[in-house]
């Protein structure tokens, strides 16, 4: 049988894109780019492809079966390194935005549901910031502005949140992407937290999470008419991730010291630091779930095992 899936140009896929890794007893072709999410969205003939982890949660939640989640967590980032303040702003934490002006690109977004997260656990209410919705940077997209919460509103005539940051009319923007220019010596935008590795790893000890933000999802008809492709596909991506993993650790020349940051990695969170499959993953699974309810973007609780119900079901017995 024939597949094609679509993620971004992640090096953990590569291998598969390469045939280095098959999946077995399918034929599987990697569409790689970095609008993949949209690719996948938008084009019916697409199997399967990267997904937000965000959006899948919500259409489990309201009945919606139309995808079959895979655990693969493939895009994984901590949070604590996309909020950012003017050069000149004293603030240094979280706790410094409870009433303040924040601007964020996307309301649902599973990165910025993370970010709130790290608000809540710091005890700054959300519904104590005054919240803004709207693009970083002059000519990109419009942001999402369906469906926000009362104490959140679109920027005024879509204005640029970079714009507004430097303006004085926020204090704060929270993004998975610095705004533009920021890399630039003469910026005047830094991040809330310089030392975000430091404060990173710190999460990480005490919540032990290391936040899962896309998925790999297969369109139900495939799934259906091809329940034995749907663990060959899983299990591809597992060994992809573990060569990837492995020339990670042997050709460790892209960055000088990157050697020691995995060394490093692996004594703080373990030598399988993302691991694919469900129950590996259910407490970072059930505290998503726990954080779109309180945070309104689910009208009731939802209990985490329904997410990857179907993917266990169809995979039972061919787990080896």
């Amino acid at each position: 049988m024939r597949a094609t899936i679509a993620t971004r140009q992640y090096d953990y896929v590569t291998p598969l894109a390469l045939g280095d890794v098959t999946a077995d007893g399918v034929d599987l072709k990697m569409l790689l780019a970095f609008d993949a999410l949209r690719r996948f969205a938008n084009d019916a003939a697409i199997e399967g492809g990267e997904a937000s982890f965000s959006q899948y949660l919500r259409r489990i939640a309201s009945g919606d079966r139309s995808l079959v989640g895979l655990p693969v967590f493939i895009m994984r980032e901590f949070r604590h390194r996309c909020f950012f303040v003017r050069r000149d702003s004293d603030m240094t934490d979280v706790v410094d935005l409870r009433g303040k002006r924040v601007g964020t690109d996307s309301w649902g977004a599973s990165g910025n549901t993370w970010s709130r997260a790290i608000l809540r656990g710091a005890g700054v209410p959300l519904d104590g910031v005054r919240w803004w919705v709207g693009p970083v940077n002059p000519g990109e997209a419009p942001a999402d502005t369906g469906m926000l919460p009362p104490n959140v509103a679109a920027t005024p005539g879509g204005r640029p949140l970079g714009e507004m940051l430097l303006a004085g009319d926020l204090d704060a923007i929270m993004c998975p992407w610095p705004p533009r220019g920021f890399d630039d010596p003469a910026s005047r935008i830094r991040r809330l937290y310089e030392d975000y590795r430091s404060v990173e790893r710190e999460y990480y000890r005490r919540t032990r999470i290391y936040p899962g933000h896309h998925v790999i999802v297969l369109r139900r008809p495939f799934a259906e008419r091809h329940p034995a492709a749907v663990g060959a596909i899983f299990h591809a991506f597992v060994r992809a991730y573990e060569v990837s993993e492995h020339h990670h650790r042997v050709l460790h020349e892209t960055s000088p010291w990157v050697l020691a940051d995995l060394e490093e990695q692996s004594a703080l969170m373990g030598p399988d630091y993302r691991p694919y499959g469900y129950r590996e993953n259910r407490p970072m699974v059930a505290a998503f779930c726990d954080e779109q309810f309180a945070q309104q973007l689910i009208p009731e609780p939802l209990d985490p095992d329904a997410l990857f119900r179907e993917f266990e079901l169809l995979t039972a017995g061919r787990a080896e």
